[in-house]
């Protein structure tokens, strides 16, 4: 109830599309706060998960972000290859971060 009050107020103040853009622009910098984090973990460490795992987060927010705006932008392809691409970006983000958690 509060969230939708507070989205309905961004909303209407910035439109649709300002604010798809700012709460993507907002996770995307989130996610490289993380995997700058993890990456410097595994740096200090030495640490392979922490590795993949920055990576991971990489590819769950900040390639997806990019690749929307850019391949929108810059290219004559579909909503739906653009979505295929984001797809298979969640997919390695995923796969990466599952790796990262699997102890041998």
């Amino acid at each position: 109830m509060i969230a939708e009050t507070v989205l309905s107020a961004i909303e209407t103040d910035l439109g649709s599309s300002a604010t798809i853009f700012l709460v993507t622009l907002t996770s995307a910098t989130l996610g490289a706060v993380v995997a700058g984090l993890a990456y410097r973990g595994y740096r200090r460490n030495q640490s392979e998960p922490m590795l993949y795992l920055a990576v991971g987060v990489a590819f769950l927010t900040i390639v997806p972000f990019v690749l929307s705006y850019s391949v929108d932008g810059l290219t004559d392809a579909t909503d739906a290859q653009i979505l295929l691409v984001i797809t298979g970006c969640n997919l390695a983000g995923l796969l990466a971060i599952a790796h990262s958690l699997r102890r041998p």
